[in-house]
């Protein structure tokens, strides 16, 4: 079994032992060879060692210990410890030594995403000792073009993840350019998704060093800056173009202000399909279509390599495919069950979340969308009406009244406005002995075999006073959200994502297992990334996995999932536990980045088993794309 944790006395061992207040002779236990340690001591001495060399920036701990001494480096029970970090958090922490003469705490790396240096110091009346325990894991990756003609510009942007994969919002970004060339701004903040953007304009020919700095991480980014003038001119940048219509694109190609007829330029989209080649005319420019039956954004890429020199000129142009059709609306409800508000309060309430697609299952954007409610429990919704986003969602808010209901009393409808044969009804209770439900885990995985690893997660049901309900009958699912493709490099300590690294959406959108109508994104004839993660409720792999869990006397249980080495960290998932009671239904949903052991991503000689992506790291000297199954 491959542990995130190493044993305390892995780390004696190594001497992994911080610089003390004096220390201890060489060859002698620092817990005391077994004999009976002195009660009643003055302390000469502290050693402190870690229960790892690092820790994880995405939320993982290390047990901190320390070995008080006394004269002649006699371990000293019941003295009395303080400790004290200069960053992180410390629980569970030991007033006093125990019979060996150890204190113990926990360090954790706390809401701090950044890699650095933690000192955390224990002190035993005079003395003292310290131990550096660094952070490390948080990783930015570069996303944009690597060409930008004289004078043009481009978006460019940076994506920020923690140690666990997981994308790290609300991060202050700095940038700079070696060329001074023009940035829309020398510091720029993540957003949910972790990315960050600005507008990058080539005033400065030559070779460009495009810098980003947070958190402790730095990534940079090569960009060529061309004296000839590349261009698309047609259509504007995010132009919403209709799914299944071919749109023309326009780009234009000058070398000193004189059209460069007869290039040979390659067109490529990260969505749908493109025209793959054209030659400019007389004026420079060639046309083109682009085309997909999916909705969404996309980046239109026009390159041209000169033949002679080899050098290589690159265009951008964003598009969105928009759908424009609906055809049907989906409504659910965000929690399924809510308390009453007595008093006119308004804490108890429920998202009501309307989807509109089109026939083939593309997002419709900009639909309005009326919401209506028969509630017996006297609450409202925020919104009569509201506007789908590109997602093709639509969302209010219901406020539970003062009185509760029958199971699902409460009857929700989402109409299209344009169109009412386009509707949903959905169902809600408004009962004060709804459940609530916790999912979490712990910095711990094991393997079944040296193939495929284990990783549990634990629930646990309380009632609305917090006390925790036990036999409760509880569904486990686990349902795939997103996969990458790409490859990954080692870095300082550990291996990472490659820069070119692509996050897809997961293709089975409606979770039935089915290759539906537009549900092929990256034209592979199969729904990726697949149910390849499995979770079980049972203890034994040789007993048979189930989705069914029941609650023990303290209202928890555990949940194992099980997946192979090489899907580590490719995947993001949704763990999701449901439980209905007396007709109310509760559930909570936790996502994330299936993660892999420390060992196996640890070594630079060993990569570990997804060093490449399952699904794929893009054509042969070419970068990974969601559109293409390579």
């Amino acid at each position: 079994m491959k542990m995130l944790r190493h044993t305390l006395v892995w780390l004696v061992s190594l001497g992994l032992v911080a610089c003390s207040g004096g220390g201890g002779s060489e060859g002698q236990s620092p817990f005391g060879g077994g004999a009976t340690p002195p009660t009643t001591s003055t302390a000469t001495a502290v050693d402190v060692i870690a229960s790892a060399v690092q820790i994880g920036s995405g939320g993982d701990q290390v047990t901190i210990s320390a070995i008080v001494k006394g004269s002649g480096n006699v371990a000293l029970a019941d003295a009395p410890v303080t400790f004290s970090t200069d960053s992180g958090t410390l629980t569970s922490v030991a007033a006093k030594a125990d019979a060996s003469g150890v204190a113990t705490a926990t360090l954790a790396a706390g809401s701090n995403k950044s890699n650095r240096n933690i000192t955390v110091t224990a002190t035993s009346g005079g003395a003292s000792g310290s131990i550096v325990i660094p952070v490390v894991g948080t990783v930015l990756t570069y996303a944009g073009v690597t060409t930008v003609t004289l004078g043009g510009t481009a978006v460019v942007g940076v994506k920020a993840v923690d140690s666990k994969g997981a994308v790290i919002s609300g991060l202050a970004v700095a940038a700079s350019s070696s060329l001074n060339n023009g940035l829309s701004a020398n510091a720029v903040t993540t957003d949910s998704q972790g990315t960050a953007t600005l507008t990058y304009t080539a005033t400065n020919s030559g070779s460009d060093s495009l810098k980003f700095d947070a958190a402790g991480a730095t990534t940079t980014a090569a960009i060529q800056i061309s004296a000839e003038a590349f261009t698309f001119i047609s259509p504007v940048a995010g132009k919403k173009i209709p799914v299944g219509t071919s749109s023309p694109v326009t780009l234009q190609y000058l070398s000193n202000g004189a059209p460069v007829a007869n290039a040979i330029i390659l067109f490529a989209v990260t969505k749908g399909s493109v025209t793959p080649s054209g030659v400019t005319s007389s004026n420079g420019q060639v046309t083109v279509l682009v085309n997909s039956l999916t909705a969404g954004p996309a980046t239109v890429q026009a390159t041209y390599t000169n033949s002679g020199t080899g050098a290589s000129v690159q265009a951008t142009l964003p598009v969105e495919f928009v759908a424009g059709v609906p055809s049907k609306l989906v409504l659910q409800t965000t929690p399924t069950a809510v308390g009453p508000n007595p008093g006119g309060a308004t804490a108890q309430q429920a998202r009501i979340l309307a989807t509109v697609t089109d026939a083939s299952g593309n997002p419709v954007g900009g639909i309005a969308v009326n919401f209506n409610s028969t509630d017996p429990s006297g609450g409202r919704l925020s919104l009569a009406s509201a506007a789908t986003d590109s997602s093709g969602q639509a969302s209010v808010q219901f406020i539970a009244g003062p009185n509760t209901t029958a199971s699902n009393g409460v009857v929700l409808t989402a109409t299209v406005a344009t169109d009412s044969t386009i509707n949903a009804t959905a169902y809600l209770t408004v009962n004060q002995s709804a459940l609530f439900i916790a999912l979490g885990t712990g910095n711990v995985i094991s393997n079944i075999d040296p193939q495929t690893y284990k990783k549990d997660w634990t629930v646990y049901v309380t009632d609305a006073n917090g006390v925790a309900v036990p036999n409760i009958t509880l569904t486990i699912k686990v349902l795939p959200v997103l996969y990458r493709k790409g490859r990954l490099v080692f870095g300082t300590n550990s291996w990472g994502y490659a820069n070119d690294v692509v996050t897809c959406a997961n293709e089975d959108i409606n979770y039935n297992g089915v290759l539906d109508a537009g549900e092929d994104s990256n034209g592979s004839f199969s729904l990726e990334p697949g149910n390849v993660i499995s979770v079980t409720t049972t203890n034994s792999t040789a007993t048979g996995s189930t989705g069914v869990l029941t609650t023990d006397n303290t209202g928890r249980g555990t949940i194992s999932l099980i997946y192979a080495e090489s899907y580590a960290p490719w995947v993001q998932v949704k763990l999701r536990a449901e439980a209905v009671v007396s007709g109310t239904e509760s559930f909570k949903e936790a996502i994330f980045f299936v993660s892999g052991s420390s060992e196996d991503f640890s070594s630079a000689t060993n990569p570990p088993a997804g060093v490449v992506s399952p699904f794929g790291s893009g054509p042969l000297g070419g970068s990974p794309s969601c559109a293409t199954p390579d």
